[in-house]
């Protein structure tokens, strides 16, 4: 007879069940035998032959210790006893299950933020390192939302969620493989989110880092990368997007009724001015520009048979002007209007004082400054200073970071 090959053993904890196995080309195993040897001594510590069809072993835990190498060999016997040739020798090792766990952060807490910044606590007593690790993001059904890209670095298991929704059931986890190539997990770990959602930016939470000693400042904003390293200039609260879009890959997922709102400049031409597509629906807004000077906004949303398709009314307007594009989406119609902002202005002010201010605009900044009343300060009235020291002739309007 042919001898069996013993599968791929990784490491594990003794203290648990452990499932080997093994490969065989010869007639039906009706039998296997499973031999385990203490690697230094080669001093048999488990011999057992059981009778099963599948080309499983199941050693019983505590058979074993951790912290030690082993060899393990199999052997297969057929429908009349007759025993196969003992199988090449395989090491394997068994070691005690890391502690891996998220620091801080406990089964169904409440965040009180869009974003959370997660650290994950690793040790384990035979100080075997982790070769990679993973975060994942996960909805209330825990159906996948998103997910890290492969890390490596063990000196800093951490990734920061963003985009959470507010009053949302949500599952973190992460998944890693230690160097000797032990497979460890976090556990899905339920947390819920009830933060404010304030009318204007003016609202910072503080949140206090005992551990390190210093207190995290944010605001209600998520955050979102674009895919690419170009660096773009804000001006205004907008950016030049005459040469190149951006492309959003991650953490923008709309998965229901929305209600979007796009606002640019200079959209008096024929361009494609927003795509939106997953991995089963999309849509397309583009601008067309008649040779009467007017430009009409189409909506595209392909919906299997063809295509759903709606246009804005044709209005002329400046390339200076604040056009605004509004698409609603209500259980499967869509809503397209187009105006053009007559309010628009592309001054920004920063007021100070104790009351935030009456009719701020959207891009404006409050600070809230004790011992003054609330007044109004241009842009190009104020400077910045970037300084370790404060500057010495720094006006009252001025900001130094």
């Amino acid at each position: 007879m042919s001898k069996p090959i013993v599968n791929k053993i990784t490491p594990f904890d003794a203290v648990m069940d452990k499932i080997f196995s093994f490969s065989w080309n010869g007639n039906q195993s009706y039998a296997n035998r499973l031999i385990i040897y203490n690697a230094d001594t080669m001093d048999i510590v488990y011999d057992k032959k059981i009778n099963t069809f599948p080309h499983t072993h199941v050693l019983p835990a505590g058979k074993l210790s951790n912290g030690k190498k082993w060899i393990a060999q199999f052997q297969t016997f057929d429908m009349d006893d007759n025993a196969s040739e003992l199988s090449d020798k395989l090491y394997f090792q068994t070691l005690k299950t890391p502690l891996f766990y998220f620091y801080g952060l406990e089964n169904g807490q409440t965040l009180q933020s869009a974003f959370y910044d997660a650290q994950i606590y690793y040790l384990q007593e035979n100080y075997e390192d982790i070769q990679s690790f993973r975060f994942y993001l996960y909805d209330g059904t825990k159906t996948l939302l998103s997910e890290s890209e492969t890390m490596y670095d063990s000196t800093k298991i951490r990734y920061q969620y963003k985009g959470l929704d507010n009053h949302t059931i949500y599952y973190f986890r992460c998944h890693g493989i230690t160097v000797n190539g032990m497979e460890i997990d976090t556990g899905y770990i339920q947390i819920y989110t009830d933060y404010r959602r304030p009318g204007k930016y003016s609202i910072i939470y503080a949140e206090n880092d005992p551990l390190h000693g210093y207190i995290k400042y944010h605001t209600n904003i998520v955050v979102i990368q674009y895919n690419g390293n170009k660096t773009f200039n804000f001006e205004n609260g907008m950016i030049d997007l005459h040469n190149e879009g951006i492309y959003y890959d991650t953490g923008f997922v709309i998965d229901s009724d929305f209600t979007l709102k796009l606002r640019g400049m200079y959209l008096n031409q024929t361009a494609t001015i927003l795509e939106l597509r997953n991995t089963q629906y999309s849509l397309t807004i583009n601008s067309y520009l008649y040779e009467d000077g007017t430009t009409r906004f189409k909506l595209t949303v392909p919906n299997g048979l063809g295509n759903y398709i709606l246009y804005s009314d044709a209005i002329a307007f400046n390339s200076t002007d604040m056009v605004c594009i509004w698409l609603r989406k209500i259980n499967d119609i869509y809503q397209l209007e187009v105006i053009v902002d007559p309010d628009y202005t592309n001054t920004n002010n920063i007021w100070y004082g104790q009351q935030m201010p009456a009719r701020p605009d959207v891009y404006d900044v409050w600070i809230d400054a004790p011992n003054l009343f609330t007044y109004v300060v241009n842009k190009n009235d104020m400077q910045t200073y970037y300084s370790e020291q404060e500057p010495p002739n720094a006006d009252i309007n001025d900001i130094w970071n």
